[in-house]
């Protein structure tokens, strides 16, 4: 809804910060789903948690040996991958770009 511009800047906001707060709300278990939640924070000028939502997943990412983004990673569930383990997984996905695409388009946000 954020992303059609269906609410407003204030109800955007606050809809985007309650939605972490649920502990049983569905969390996006890949970097195509992320790409559009960050999308939306920044629609949504949330730019600090935009930056660090890309900091802890693509982060974690590397934290844990990624030279490329996987096709699937949850960092909650190391088993989430179209094989059952995070380092098993495919390793170049265009929508895995996700922190090039960002750090390029909004520079003053994500290259601190």
């Amino acid at each position: 809804m954020v992303l059609g511009g269906v609410p407003n800047k204030a109800e955007a906001q606050r809809a985007l910060k309650a939605v972490k707060t649920y502990p049983e709300v569905v969390r996006p278990g890949g970097p195509y789903l992320y790409h559009y939640y960050i999308e939306a924070l920044l629609k949504s000028e949330l730019y600090e948690d935009a930056r660090q939502e890309v900091a802890d997943y693509w982060g974690a990412m590397v934290e844990k040996g990624a030279d490329t983004f996987w096709e699937v990673y949850d960092p909650a569930d190391e088993f989430r991958s179209p094989y059952n383990f995070y380092p098993v997984n495919s390793y170049c996905h265009a929508w895995s770009c996700t922190p090039t695409y960002f750090i390029r388009k909004y520079p003053d946000i994500f290259q601190k």
